[in-house]
């Protein structure tokens, strides 16, 4: 019985340690990506000011459209999964985290069809009226780079998970990575509407 009540009280500090950390590292990300967009309406609405010419307007590639559609498709798998997992459904929490992953590695594919076309634009044009480009270029390259993590996290998940080591007690793991890839939808969201009110 003590040894029971001693196991518990260590895993609640385990829990809280790692819930602290989760929400540290993820203020740290918020202010980094905060910077980064309020660095590119800066530089986009007052440095591309015309003064013998237009600036080319960026267009957004189609196939950023999709990728956001994928995105949430992610969020929405894993919240399924943590769902399941809160409530013992091993076979639907498995396969929800399975579907998530391959949606993630989908996005990360179409993403990278955008980027290129970013990268196209940009040196499209020799006089730098294409500026816009490598611009978005370079802030959505940042978020792929930590899509790319949040992929490589979610494989951890579903390695542990098909190990049985997640129950309805012990799944903080599975709401974390859940949680940051939430965290992903809501910069995502945010930088194209950046990108389209500042066109």
């Amino acid at each position: 019985m003590i040894r029971q009540s001693l196991s518990l009280i260590t895993a609640r500090r385990d829990l809280y340690q790692a819930q602290l950390l989760f929400y540290l590292f993820i203020a740290s990300l918020t202010m980094f990506f905060l910077a980064t967009l309020a660095t590119y309406i800066i530089i986009r609405t007052q440095a591309f000011q015309p003064i013998t010419r237009d600036y080319a307007a960026l267009k957004i590639p189609a196939s950023f459209w999709l990728s956001t559609g994928l995105l949430l498709v992610v969020g929405y798998l894993l919240e399924r999964a943590a769902w399941h997992v809160r409530r013992e459904m091993q076979p639907g929490f498995r396969l929800a985290l399975r579907l998530a992953f391959w949606a993630g590695l989908l996005f990360t594919a179409v993403q990278a069809v955008g980027l290129c076309g970013l990268l196209v634009q940009h040196f499209a044009e020799i006089d730098g009226s294409t500026k816009a480009y490598g611009m978005s270029f370079t802030i959505s390259f940042v978020h792929a780079l930590h899509v790319l993590g949040g992929i490589l996290f979610l494989g951890w998940v579903w390695f542990q998970a098909e190990r049985g080591r997640y129950d309805h007690e012990r799944h903080w793991a599975v709401n974390h990575c859940a949680g940051y890839w939430h965290f992903l939808d809501i910069v995502w969201v945010a930088m194209l509407v950046t990108f389209l009110l500042t066109q």
